[in-house]
Formats: structure tokens, C-alpha cells, sequence
């Protein structure tokens, strides 16, 4: 069995190994004839290119969505070039799954479910429709459609009806990111008892090594029908020692019905004998039940949308979250484009181990060729030591670390190892020919693609830097696409580290990437206009529309769609907002919406808006604000912070510099009418402590309200931890600046106190004092250090020794995870 390695030396496997292989037989002899496919193996798709094209078989049935039939003439065109991807999207709009709400944001949003179906050069699957057709066979897909794997939610768990709320449907529901179809049977193949004993038999230390060194590696010594045996054996092996409730509780059962009904029907309505057909599915499902009486489920009616798009490498990787069995595409790529020998073999290791070492010294490693033979020896030896003739993917990498890593790999090899990251995945990005068509939407983004000089720099999969420049014009045009492209939820990159990357308002560094999943989203988004201008007006304007009745939200929605440039938007501010600010009379809403229309005034002449429009919003917002501050003076505890924001932000749009005439008078009265209401000790610290920092209310006054707490009873001392708290957020500035004042008050409170009084205080006053930082709390300090007679730093001795200091370390730290455990 591949390297030397037989199932039936696997110790504690308890199996009827006899009576299995008899059944494997029977199925490798029956008609018409079974070959089992990993997906993505090198090595079995080129057995099987070659079996199909000895075999000449009349007609093809191959594991695939059966709902994409009709893209196979496209996918064998001579300008679609893999990776690609068979994309399918399912909409329920009737709601006959009744997962609306459940799968999808609202009981109102249709439940949508997508599968994608990955394709590279040597994916089994791609290569055995490439050999029919070049022998003249029919083809034909026959998985079960993607969304008709989705279990209906019970209608017993539908509102309204008794029993639990989501029920064994919510476990199905959702969408189905990349092809679940293989990443089930892998991740049974590998939970088998099977494996699990192979593994610790023979030192693997993952499925992804155990294949290689049985199939992908020994594979290459075998002919076909040898290999088509041992991995029907595997495979059988695996089945059989797999808990039967996994199988069950999979769609495994569903997608073999399916397949076994459309392996007779296509035999029955084609009129080829079985004798001169083929079946190609994963191994997994050799044993499948041809006879097996229960009906598959049916796919339920809906718009059902599957095309072909491009994909890359990175997609197809698992570290990209798709694990359907390749973890280094441009590795196996190597692999398939080597010959099948030792030699060719040797080859593929000596050019990894350089590109990877390429890669390296471009990134600053020094590397050199002696490096690179070094690291082939190694791997070399690694693989026979470990019982394999050539090395494989698992031996080169372990070679490359122990050769160039001078240290720890996690602490030290961070550039090594993403290099060989990047050269094991690769940056191929797919095509597809444009005989298939287009949806106006995507055929608009490739036109401006192109029109923008964006295409070039998309052909990679990899980060590609883009600094724009707004005041040119090209520039500008390139950032609104960007932009709308990420509003639709299909971006192409990200303005993420602006300040670290030195953005500025007419300055965008955007790092742009490649994603397969753009095409797809556009496709979906294809109701809202046939442009990605007029998806992204028609979706803004939804959006709009669901928020009216949100000051803030709709403020911020305006806020986030300038960058979009859309025509005609900015005249609109007016009847946007405006009806939205009258509409709302909640506070933080409001003060969020006032922030939102002073960021808009900083950027008016930039964005040709109004200025005096800009005027008339703001004032209409802070005089509703200001209205709703007594509101607000006993709000929940969950919805303090975001009312303290709005507080703050109100205050410093009173204190800001800008053109507007606010009403600093009528703001005051109205914070001091809600700290005269509170009963909430942290509220009323809040609303001191804007009055404070709007210059209305003295220091003093503020650190007195402190000193009477500590001359009241017990019960009113312990509100003083909540009281700081509050002020210490709402004023920094004002506080520091009468800080002396403060510090006495705080000192008075802290000496009246008892121990018991203390603890309860002090977590709320850690609280209070532990966002203060640099020279806020350099400033305090002085005061404390003055009170208590430190006149000069001089005099203060900090000359600790190792073990004092470390100690002092340590009880810090020890009373920082006790302190986080209390609940402030």
C-alpha cells in the first residue's frame, strides 16, 4: 500500500478487512466503470486523463454541480484558463425554506445561499471533462444542486408555532462559503478510526502528508488501475471505520442519492450501455448505494443564478479558509508540470526550494545557493528517513526551516516562512472567456477596469499598492470606483492604515488584491442597475429609506456615500437630512448626526457642498439635541457610553473652531437641568464635568461637589468613586487645568474614609484616573507630589534595587487580574 504501508499492518484496526475488499471488487468490476478522485491531486487527475483517453468511454458522469451543465462548453474553451470557479447562488424569495430572518438579516430579506466550486489545471474533475472531450464523449455533472442541501426550517419552529425557535434547521442554515461538497468526505476520511491508527502507526502528522506519501508521491510508481484499487481500498477502509451518525448527519446521503439516481437516468436517457460509460466521484463515495429507495431531496423553486468567475490560488488554499484538500496550489502546479519520475520528481524540489529562497533574499534574508543545496539534501534525507523515496511537501518545508532558521521559527523565521507561504500557494488569478457573458453590472466593472488602468495591476493575486492623488482627475475617478465597489460589498482592496501610509484629503493609498468573489457579488447585486454607479445609487437610497427616521445613522450613511462621488448626491444633503434630524428626538442620535455635519463642513469645498445648508442642518440638530439632553438623565447603564460620546461631542462642537453660531447658553441649561434630575452618581459627574469643561462651571465648585461626599455618611461617600468617574469623562481639560482643587478634594475623601469605604471606591477610581496619559497625567502627578511636600523630582528617591523593583513589578501586576475580575 503506497509507501510500504499495507491496511492490513494497521494495528487495533478492528475490520473485516476480507470481507471488505470483496465488496471493493465487486465495485471496481461492475459497470459502468468507477475511478475515485481526490479533488485537486495531481496525480490522479493525470491516471485518470489518462484512463479516459485509453478507455474512450461514449459518456462521462462526474462529481460536480449539477446545476452548471450548461457551463461546461465554457469551462473547455480555449480562453477559459484556471483557477476558476463554478459559482451558484440561490435566493428564496418566497421564503419555502422559512429561514428568512434566520439565514438572512431580517424576516423581510429573502434567505440567500451560495456555493462555489473550485477548478485548477489539474483538479480530477477539470481534466476528465478535457479527456472526453477529446475523445468525443458526452459529459455530464451530476452532484445534488447546492441549495437543495439546505434543510427547510421545521414548521414547527416557525413564528407563531410552538416548540424551539430554530430547531435542527438553524443548524443547516446559512450561506455555503466555497465547496462544502469535498471538505465533508475529506473531514470524515480524516476522523476515520482508519487514519487515526494510520497515523500514529506511521508518523503522520497530518492527512495532508499521509496522502502525499500514499497517493500523490507513490502514486506516480503505480499504474492506473493500481492506484484506482488502493484508493478504492483507502477509501472503503475509511468509510467503514467512520461513526455512521457522521455520515448521517452530513449531506453525504443526499448528494449519493442524487448521484445514483442521475448515474441511471443519464445511462436510460442517453442510450449508452453502461459497458462504455464512466463514473468519476470523490473515493468516499465508491460504496455509494445504487439501490437505495429514498427519494434525494428536491431543489426548492427560487432564482438560481451559476456562471463561471475567476479564482486564484489563494482561494483554492486552506489558509484562505477553503479546505477542500490543496494547501500549496502553486506547489502541486509543480508537480502537474513535472514528469512523472524520480527525476522529474527531484526537479520540482529543486525548484521550489529556490523560489522560496528567491523570495527570501528579496524580502531581506541573506540566502545563497548554497543554501539551496543544502536545504535539497536535507529534504532528500528527511524523506527516506521518514520511509518515503522522494521527499514530499511536509520534508522540503521542515528541510528549509532547519537549514535557514537560525532560531526559533515563530520568533525569528517570520520572513522565511511567509515565503514559503506565498511560493506553496502562489498569485495565479484565473480567466474566463468571454463567450460566456456577461451581466451588465460585470461587464460595466470590467469597463472601467479597464478604462481606469486598473486591470493590469488586478492579473496578480497579491497586494498591489495604489497611492491616488484626488486632484487629479483619473485619480479621482479610480477612488469613487473603489469605493462604490466596496459599498456593494465587492471590494478590491482597502484604505486601511491611512495614517501609517500617510493619507491626507487629497491623498489615498489604497492596497488593492485581487478577489474572486467580486464578479459574484456584482452578479447578485445586478436588481439594484445595470452599472456599478447605479447599483450603488439604487442600494444607497434603500439604505436611506430603512434609516429615515435616524438623525445619526442617516448622517453617517451621507458621510460614508461622499467618497462614492455619486452625481447629483451632494445638492441633495438638505432634503436628506434634514427631514431625519426632525424626525428623531433621541439625543445621542442627535449628537452623532451634529458630530457627522461638522466633519461635512470641514470637507465642503473639497466636496462641493453648501456650506450655509451645512449650517442650517447642524443648528437644527443642536437645538434638538440641547432639547433632549434632560432626557437623558437616568439612561440605562448599557447606553451611558454612547450617551457620554454624544455629550462630548456636543460640547466640542460648542468649543470648536468653525463658523457656526451655536448656543452655548441654552446647551449649558439644559446639562444643568439634567444633573439636577439624576439619581445616577456617574450621570451627574458627567454633566458637572461638561459644564466644567464648557467654562460654565467653576473647578472648584466641581471639586467641592467631591469634599461634600466626603463629609456625608457612608452611603454617599461610596457614590464618589462613580461621581470622579463621570467627570473624569466628560472633562479633562477644565479639571486638570483647577487639578490642585481636585487633588484636595480627592485627598479629604480618601483620609475620611474607612478601609472597607476605600475598596469600594477604588475600583471606580482606578477607573476614573487610568485613562489619563502623558501629560495629563504628568500634570496630576505634580499636584499630588506638591500637596504632599515633593517640591523637587530631586527629592523624590526612586533608586530601587533589582528586587524591590521587581517585586513592585509583581504586585502591580497581581492586583491588575484581580482588579479585572470586579465588575466596575
Amino acid at each position: 500500500m503506497g509507501e510500504g504501508i499495507d491496511i492490513r499492518r494497521v494495528p487495533g484496526l478492528r475490520l473485516d478487512l476480507d470481507a471488505l475488499w470483496q465488496r471493493v471488487d465487486e465495485v471496481l468490476r461492475r459497470e459502468p466503470y468507477w475511478f475515485p478522485v481526490r479533488h485537486h491531486s495531481p496525480t490522479v487527475a493525470r491516471h485518470l486523463g489518462q484512463v479516459i483517453r485509453e478507455r474512450r468511454p461514449r459518456l462521462v458522469l462526474i462529481e460536480g454541480p449539477s446545476e452548471a451543465n450548461h457551463l461546461v462548453p465554457h469551462l473547455l474553451d480555449a480562453k477559459t484558463r484556471p483557477p476558476v470557479a463554478i459559482y451558484s447562488s440561490y435566493r428564496d424569495d418566497d421564503d419555502v425554506l422559512g429561514l428568512a430572518g434566520v439565514a438572512s438579516p431580517a424576516p423581510d430579506i429573502p434567505a440567500r445561499f451560495a456555493s462555489w466550486y473550485p477548478l485548477v489545471p489539474y483538479s480530477p474533475e477539470l481534466v476528465a471533462l478535457r479527456a472526453a472531450k477529446e475523445v468525443g464523449a458526452q459529459c455530464v455533472l451530476i452532484d445534488l444542486p447546492h441549495h437543495a442541501r439546505v434543510r427547510p426550517r421545521r414548521a414547527a419552529d416557525r413564528p407563531g408555532a410552538a416548540g424551539e425557535a430554530l430547531g435542527e434547521a438553524g443548524e443547516a442554515a446559512g450561506e455555503v462559503e466555497a465547496d462544502e461538497r469535498s471538505r465533508g468526505s475529506e473531514g470524515l476520511i480524516a476522523q476515520s478510526e482508519l487514519y487515526q491508527r494510520l497515523a500514529s502507526a506511521a508518523g503522520f502528522r497530518s492527512f495532508d502528508e499521509a496522502w502525499d506519501s500514499l497517493f500523490e508521491l507513490g502514486g506516480t510508481r503505480r499504474s492506473a488501475e493500481e492506484l484506482r484499487r488502493d484508493m478504492a481500498y483507502f477509501c472503503a477502509a475509511a468509510r467503514a471505520t467512520t461513526d455512521p451518525a457522521r455520515i448521517a448527519a452530513d449531506d453525504t446521503l443526499p448528494r449519493e442519492r442524487f448521484m445514483a439516481r442521475e448515474i441511471r437516468r443519464q445511462l436510460e436517457t442517453r442510450g449508452v450501455p453502461a459497458a462504455e460509460a464512466m463514473v468519476v466521484t470523490g473515493g468516499f463515495h465508491m460504496l455509494l448505494d445504487l439501490d437505495d429507495p429514498i427519494e434525494p431531496p428536491e431543489p426548492p423553486p427560487g432564482p438560481l443564478y451559476t456562471t463561471v468567475v475567476p479564482y486564484s490560488y489563494f482561494r483554492v488554499a486552506q489558509q484562505s479558509g477553503y479546505a477542500a484538500g490543496n494547501r500549496a496550489p502553486a506547489f502541486y502546479q509543480l508537480q502537474w508540470d513535472a514528469a512523472p519520475s524520480p527525476e522529474g520528481h527531484q526537479e520540482l524540489v529543486i525548484e521550489h526550494v529556490t523560489r522560496v529562497l528567491r523570495r527570501a533574499r528579496r524580502k531581506g534574508e541573506a540566502l545563497s545557493p548554497a543554501d539551496a543545496i543544502a536545504v535539497t539534501q536535507h529534504a532528500m534525507m528527511l524523506g527516506r528517513l521518514r520511509g518515503r523515496r522522494e521527499p514530499v511537501l511536509d520534508d522540503i518545508e521542515d528541510a528549509l526551516l532547519t537549514c535557514c532558521c537560525k532560531g526559533d521559527p515563530q520568533e525569528v523565521g517570520e520572513t522565511l516562512l511567509q515565503a514559503m507561504r506565498e511560493c506553496a500557494i502562489g498569485s495565479a488569478v484565473g480567466r474566463v472567456t468571454t463567450a460566456l457573458g456577461r451581466l451588465p453590472i460585470v461587464e460595466d466593472f470590467h469597463a472601467q477596469l479597464h478604462a481606469l488602468g486598473l486591470d493590469e495591476r488586478l492579473r496578480r493575486d497579491r497586494d498591489e499598492l495604489l497611492g491616488l492623488d484626488l486632484r487629479d482627475p483619473l485619480d479621482g475617478r479610480r477612488a469613487a470606483l473603489l469605493h462604490r465597489l466596496a459599498y456593494l460589498g465587492a471590494p478590491l482592496g482597502s484604505t486601511q492604515g491611512l495614517d501609517e501610509r500617510g493619507g491626507t484629503v487629497f491623498r489615498q493609498p489604497w492596497v488593492l488584491r485581487w478577489d474572486p468573489k467580486v464578479e459574484s457579488t456584482l452578479a447578485e447585486r445586478a436588481p439594484y442597475g445595470d452599472t456599478v454607479e447605479a447599483a450603488a445609487i439604487a442600494r444607497l437610497e434603500e439604505d436611506l429609506a430603512r434609516e429615515r427616521l435616524s438623525a445619526g445613522a442617516t448622517v453617517q450613511r451621507v458621510l460614508g456615500a461622499m467618497p462614492m462621488e455619486l452625481p447629483g448626491f451632494a445638492a441633495r444633503l438638505g432634503s436628506i437630512c434634514g427631514p431625519a434630524i426632525d424626525a428623531d428626538a433621541r439625543f445621542a442620535s442627535l449628537a452623532e448626526a451634529l458630530a457627522g455635519l461638522l466633519l461635512l463642513d470641514e470637507h465642503a469645498v473639497h466636496r462641493e457642498l453648501r456650506r450655509d445648508v451645512i449650517a442650517d442642518l447642524a443648528q437644527r440638530c443642536f437645538d434638538r439635541a440641547c432639547f433632549a439632553v434632560p432626557n437623558i438623565a437616568s439612561v440605562p447603564v448599557e447606553e451611558e457610553p454612547r450617551v457620554v460620546a454624544g455629550l462630548v461631542a456636543v460640547a466640542s462642537a460648542l468649543l470648536g473652531r468653525h463658523e457656526l453660531e451655536l448656543d452655548r447658553d441654552l446647551f449649558a441649561d439644559s446639562v444643568r437641568i439634567a444633573a439636577a434630575q439624576t439619581t445616577v452618581p456617574f450621570m451627574r459627574g458627567v454633566f458637572l464635568g461638561l459644564l466644567a469643561e464648557i467654562r460654565v462651571l467653576p473647578a472648584a465648585d466641581l471639586a467641592a461637589e467631591i469634599s461634600a461626599l466626603a463629609r456625608g455618611s457612608v452611603e454617599a461617600m461610596v457614590t464618589a468613586g462613580d461621581f470622579v468617574r463621570g467627570a473624569m469623562a466628560a472633562s479633562r481639560t477644565s479639571l486638570l487645568l483647577g487639578a490642585d482643587a481636585l487633588v484636595g478634594a480627592i485627598d479629604d475623601l480618601l483620609r475620611a474614609a474607612d478601609w472597607d469605604t476605600f475598596l469600594v471606591m477604588l475600583p471606580r477610581l482606578r477607573q476614573a484616573f487610568g485613562g489619563l496619559r502623558g501629560a495629563e497625567l504628568g500634570t496630576l502627578c505634580d499636584r499630588v507630589a506638591l500637596r504632599h511636600g515633593l517640591r523637587d523630582a530631586e527629592e523624590l528617591d526612586l533608586d530601587l534595587g533589582v528586587g524591590a523593583a521587581a517585586l513592585l513589578a509583581e504586585v502591580d501586576h497581581r492586583v491588575a487580574e484581580i482588579m479585572e475580575g470586579w465588575e466596575l
